[in-house]
């Protein structure tokens, strides 16, 4: 059945917006549904499961601006999330694949928007201001590169931040669009109330206000005064970011030591080994956009340390010549400029090469970080290329079957065929590899097959065999991540974290290799650095071990041992309560579990625990 509207080719039942966000909703279901059981991965125990900020939170907000400042409202969500679900997984998840949704809302939204702009809105015909917005958000949502910002819990960060910078874009389209003083005044305070919730809840965000100015230029005539109000609101809110940047980390705005210290997140990649990687890392996330065969968590990914090849043998021009780092930037060069000659003939493609590259500045520039390559940095960036995509397909796709030859209606027909088989496929991919989210240890296994010089697949393989009471399989995957140190006289230190050896302990208790554990215990006490984190967490399982053996007394020592030095960690007192249970200490043990409920009342075992107690009549 087909409208009289305003195209005839609309069907009737995506005639309405509310139908089209309801297609949304139920898209992000079928694809995300079944990854609400999905577990806590890397970060996800730093930030949230071990993370006593989250779950002693006493409801104010200074104790998560002391935490994580310029990520706030990120951990709001997560202390929220806690105070709610405690650590059942299934309520993060629906928090995510909510922000997720939401996000492919303020898309459609932003689109609906762009095709009214007065530069866009009389070269496009009704059928395209109708399907682009939302073919652009289905493409956003259903693309199997935005898993990692959804599925991996912590990355909630990078979707949340993308929500409102995406939605800040949308209310500016709005209240630029707007011809009622009421409506524009509260379309511009929800802009600037979006800008800074984006700025607070990370970092990359930062590039916002020069994001309004590039909607300004790019979709709106060069209005002189208007122009410059913007520029001058571009330029200020950088100025702010930049000055509440140096402020919450205690330096001076104005100091080039501030400068340098506050952009870098380590020293251990020097600023032009960062970029030069970058330009490389940003064509694997074009490639990975295109054809995602390859997609994993945790890439090995060499660092290019100079533009040029440093190698004696080649002069400068066979430098330049062998240079990836270089002909990578020529093509990222080639693509930018290609975005300026469209720049006023395709306002849409301009808009999409530019944000692209804007919204990658701040992780894939020259600002160092420690992982150079993570999915999820490319939610947002990946807004310009559903944009551009969507342009192809919706606008210069049916235009190029006309061009052959191909009669109106057929070419509008194919089109609609085209672009269903395109979303069907990404729908797919991305509820396969959900899937395999689910399963931890075939996660990790395709980590380590893809990037097999990445230490930390390993180790994390070797953590989930592990949990799989495959202890065998668990060992042989963490001595993967040791490293074997030559010493002078011919023999090895052995070099490894504090999470492999604590991993490789387990393993061996696990074996009841009692006497190899408690070696690795007392290696890894010989390292000056162990914070007093991981010192509980090691002392914690020499008490396990001496639990295993019947040695009681010095498994109390050393649980009692591991509270005083990281009194927040909980399984020392579930354990030490373990020894006083059978040690027939009752009292003090249920003492002890209702401490640990206080602060985690789902804990399923303590309660259980905690009921045997009480109910066991006293001896």
């Amino acid at each position: 059945m087909i409208t009289t509207s305003a195209t005839k080719i609309t069907p009737l039942f995506l005639d309405t917006w509310y139908l089209q966000l309801l297609l949304l909703a139920l898209v992000v279901a079928l694809t995300y549904g079944h990854t609400l059981d999905v577990p806590f991965y890397l970060d996800d125990f730093s930030s949230i499961q071990e993370n006593p900020v989250i779950y002693q939170w006493q409801g104010t907000l200074g104790e998560l601006w002391q935490f994580s400042a310029l990520r706030i409202i990120g951990y709001l969500t997560f202390a929220l999330n806690y105070q709610v679900h405690q650590f059942q997984v299934a309520g993060y998840h629906l928090v995510n694949i909510l922000i997720h949704l939401l996000t492919g809302y303020a898309v459609w939204g932003l689109l609906r928007g762009l095709v009214r702009t007065p530069l866009l809105t009389d070269t496009l015909g009704p059928a395209t201001k109708h399907w682009l917005p939302l073919t652009v958000a289905l493409l956003f949502l259903l693309h199997p590169l935005q898993i990692q910002a959804v599925t991996y819990i912590v990355q909630r960060l990078a979707s949340l931040a993308a929500l409102f910078y995406i939605g800040a874009l949308a209310s500016f389209i709005q209240a630029r669009l707007s011809h009622s003083p009421l409506s524009r005044n509260l379309w511009a305070l929800s802009c600037l109330l979006l800008i800074l919730l984006a700025f607070f809840t990370k970092q990359n965000t930062a590039t916002l206000p020069i994001a309004l100015l590039l909607l300004e230029l790019t979709f709106f005539p060069l209005h002189r005064p208007r122009l410059i109000l913007i520029g001058t609101f571009a330029l200020l809110g950088t100025a702010s970011i930049w000055v509440i940047l140096a402020l919450v980390f205690q330096q001076n705005p104005f100091s080039l030591q501030a400068m340098q210290a506050l952009t870098q997140e380590t020293t251990e990649i020097s600023r032009t080994a960062y970029l030069a990687t970058q330009m490389s890392v940003l064509w694997t996330y074009l490639h990975l956009f295109i054809w995602p065969s390859s997609s994993h968590i945790d890439y090995d990914y060499p660092i290019t340390n100079s533009f040029l090849v440093t190698n004696p043998n080649y002069h400068f021009v066979a430098q330049i010549l062998h240079s990836e780092a270089l002909f990578a930037l020529c093509g990222h060069l080639i693509l930018l400029g290609l975005a300026y000659y469209y720049f006023r003939r395709r306002p849409l493609i301009a808009f999409s090469i530019f944000f692209y590259y804007l919204a990658h500045t701040i992780e894939s520039s020259f600002i160092p970080i420690r992982d150079v390559i993570f999915e999820h940095r490319t939610y947002l960036p990946n807004l310009g290329l559903t944009i551009l995509l969507g342009w192809l397909l919706v606008k210069q796709l049916p235009q190029t079957f006309i061009t052959l030859g191909i009669n109106q209606a057929t070419a509008k027909t194919t089109t609609a065929i085209v672009i269903v088989i395109i979303l069907l496929t990404l729908a797919t991919s991305t509820r396969q590899r959900n899937q395999k989210w689910r399963d931890s240890i075939a996660l990790w296994q395709h980590n380590v097959e893809q990037s097999p010089g990445q230490q930390r697949g390993w180790i994390i393989l070797g953590k989930h065999l592990l949990q799989a009471q495959r202890p065998a399989e668990g060992l042989a995957a963490l001595n993967h991540a040791v490293t074997k140190e030559p010493r002078g006289d011919g023999t090895y230190t052995l070099s490894v974290s504090p999470e492999t050896a604590l991993n490789i302990v387990v393993a061996h208790k696990m074996l009841r290799q009692y006497d190899q554990a408690l070696k690795w215990i007392d290696t890894a006490f010989l390292n000056p650095t162990l914070r007093p984190f991981d010192q509980a967490k090691f002392l914690v399982n020499k008490g396990n071990i001496f639990y295993e053996q019947g040695r009681y007394p010095e498994a109390e020592a050393s649980y009692r041992q591991a509270i005083q030095v990281y009194p927040q960690n909980l399984k020392a007192r579930i354990n030490l309560a373990g020894v006083f249970g059978i040690t027939g200490r009752h009292q003090e043990a249920v003492a002890l579990y209702q401490e640990v409920l206080a602060i985690e009342p789902s804990n399923e075992f303590v309660n259980t625990q905690l009921q045997r107690l009480l109910t066991t009549p006293t001896p």
